[in-house]
């Protein structure tokens, strides 16, 4: 009698449960292949593991992102530092969903203000999906071609008060 495996194709292999980082085991919501490893989607975070080594990212420093189906490709923008990483899947899985759903999961609240007609700066307040970390963290984002000079940057902080004010997270 054959044996079928229950879970293989959606389980993570047993090699990179270690370089996850986590105590125990972590429940994993989604993975897929790379052509050097695989990049894993946890609750609070996405890692990606090559090789030996392990890179984990908070799904709130996640600016921007998503999954680019003609070149079969994740992207994303790093908040922090501005860092913008690709990454090639040769197995998709249901990553591509879970990405979208955990960092749209650390929005509490998203506005545009306008320093100057026509010009836009967004301002979010996210949250850290870890269990220990219930900081919020605001931040604004000008648009591209928004000079972000000494009269924006006061008028996008006294925006940043007031919403923190309105919005007491």
């Amino acid at each position: 009698m054959n044996r079928v495996k229950l879970f293989s194709r959606t389980s993570l292999p047993a090699e990179y449960q270690p370089l996850l980082g986590a105590t125990g085991r972590p429940r994993v919501l989604a993975w897929a292949r790379t052509d050097d490893g695989v990049v894993v989607a946890l609750h609070d975070r996405l890692v990606m593991i090559a090789g030996a080594d392990a890179a984990p990212l908070g799904w709130h420093d996640i600016l921007s992102g998503g999954w680019d189906d003609e070149h079969k490709t994740m992207r994303w923008t790093r908040m922090s530092t501005g860092e913008r990483t690709e990454v090639p899947l040769t197995e998709a899985n249901s990553f591509p969903e879970v990405f979208k759903e955990r960092v749209e999961a650390t929005f509490l609240f998203q506005t545009a203000v306008y320093p100057r007609p026509g010009k836009a700066v967004t301002i979010s307040a996210r949250r850290n999906l870890a269990p220990d970390d219930g900081a919020i963290l605001w931040t604004a984002h000008p648009a591209p071609g928004v000079r972000m000079d000494e009269e924006t940057i006061a008028f996008v902080q006294a925006e940043l008060d007031r919403l923190r004010a309105e919005y007491a997270f």
